[in-house]
């Protein structure tokens, strides 16, 4: 119990999130640091839509 932690069992909990999750996708409506929809409910096997990635591009560059 006093031993540390693995580093990827800390990376696998600390869920590493794509930049674009800052953002709300104007996909889908995912509201920020959550991952996108399907139009059915279920999550995208990608994360984002590319719509949501472009949004964050264009944001980030301006």
């Amino acid at each position: 119990m006093g031993r540390p932690m693995p580093a990827a069992l800390r990376d696998a909990l600390q869920r590493k999130q794509p930049p674009e999750w800052q953002i709300t996708c104007p996909g889908c409506g995912a509201k920020p640091n959550s991952q996108c929809r399907a139009a059915r409910g279920r999550l995208l096997a990608a994360g984002s839509h590319p719509s949501r990635l472009d949004a964050w591009l264009v944001q980030t560059a301006a």
